[in-house]
């Protein structure tokens, strides 16, 4: 391959998905163990940038699946210990929390980072929604109505919005983001989900599943 050839292809660029699960004994580690096992990934974490890694995601996960029930937190952190790392969550579970509250800490989280904040969010996983009394159904329509909220305030810094589970009125989100706007990833598993995401303009993230199935999703994606 010729060197023009080369240099027109596109780079594949490192990133880090970070599960952060927990110890084999889950909730029942030690809180020595579970120290250690928070400054492993630290570590971890902070070496990524000089080894080439453009970026992490974390993950949020509740209920013992996981050390990162709030992924914010460890963005907050790797932001004042790394310098080009990108960085984000993939994705933050909106069914969870206000609108008004997600929008305010992307806020913050952009200037911490020094604009080099990623937003992903997810509808959350069934097994979790359950030990709350949230059904899948209830999940997604949260998910979309917080989706159309954030898109709306990443544009405007006073929203008005009337839906199922919120209605704001002339609401002011502050801070503004430092990003123009900071980009946008949506995790999906099927293919109207994927047509969706591209229609908003976020980016896509998926996983799980076999090949073509993979293939097909991002092909409707891209058609889209």
């Amino acid at each position: 391959m010729s060197g023009a050839a080369r240099d027109a292809l596109p780079m594949i660029k490192p990133w880090i998905f970070e599960l952060f699960g927990s110890l084999v004994r889950g909730g029942d580690a030690t809180a020595a163990e579970t120290a250690d096992h928070y400054r492993w990934h630290l570590e971890l974490w902070r070496r990524a940038e000089a080894l080439g890694f453009e970026g992490i995601f974390f993950s949020e996960h509740h209920f013992g699946l996981g050390f990162s029930p709030s992924p914010n937190l460890l963005i907050a952190h790797m932001a004042a210990v790394t310098k080009t790392l990108r960085l984000g969550v993939m994705g933050v579970v909106l069914p969870y929390y206000e609108p008004w509250r997600v929008a305010e800490e992307i806020g913050m989280l952009d200037h911490l980072t020094g604009g080099r904040l990623e937003i992903g969010t997810a509808s959350g996983i069934p097994q979790e929604m359950a030990q709350i009394g949230m059904s899948v159904e209830e999940a997604n329509e949260r998910n979309v109505e917080i989706v159309a909220i954030l898109d709306k305030a990443l544009l405007d810094p006073v929203i008005t919005h009337r839906g199922k589970y919120w209605k704001i009125d002339g609401l002011r989100i502050a801070p503004r983001v430092l990003q123009n706007p900071p980009p946008r990833w949506t995790t999906v598993v099927s293919i109207e989900s994927a047509r969706k995401a591209a229609r908003r303009g976020s980016k896509l993230c998926t996983g799980f599943h076999p090949i073509d199935r993979i293939a097909a999703i991002f092909d409707a994606y891209r058609e889209e």
